[in-house]
């Protein structure tokens, strides 16, 4: 089911945006506070060098972002300054102008959600049960 126009949003530099999602029917998001801490240092590796967060919240089965976008010349210089080698495929798009400041972004976020994704999944499907029985 695709999202409403009505809650995409181009992100632009200096500007600040409300970042949120939940799961499907209310499971759980993180199951110990080590999911928690994981999917904030993933986070922290995917995003800030493009945004600034200003506030986070994580919920069971939700999390909420604050954020900043960076300027387009700060986050050029920052990856410029970057062995190429280590850039991400979005990223060098990005210094060759071939995508946009928020097409760079949205890559972030989903790169972002992957990892955190297949990280969740590959965990013990013993501990998911055991954890949601409590519930």
């Amino acid at each position: 089911m695709p999202i409403p126009k009505k809650y995409l949003a181009d992100f632009e530099e200096h500007k600040i945006y409300h970042v949120f999602n939940r799961t499907n029917n209310k499971e759980r998001l993180f199951l110990s506070d080590e999911n928690q801490r994981f999917f904030l240092k993933k986070y922290s590796e995917y995003l800030t060098p493009f945004s600034e967060t200003i506030v986070w919240c994580l919920l069971r089965n939700h999390f909420h972002f604050l954020i900043r976008i960076k300027s387009s010349e700060i986050i050029k210089a920052d990856l410029s300054s970057r062995d190429i080698e280590f850039l991400s495929a979005s990223e060098k798009d990005f210094l060759k102008e071939g995508i946009t400041l928020s097409e760079l972004v949205e890559r972030a976020f989903k790169r972002f959600f992957q990892s955190y994704a297949l990280a969740f999944n590959k965990g013990s499907s013993k501990e998911r049960k055991l954890i949601l029985q409590t519930f």
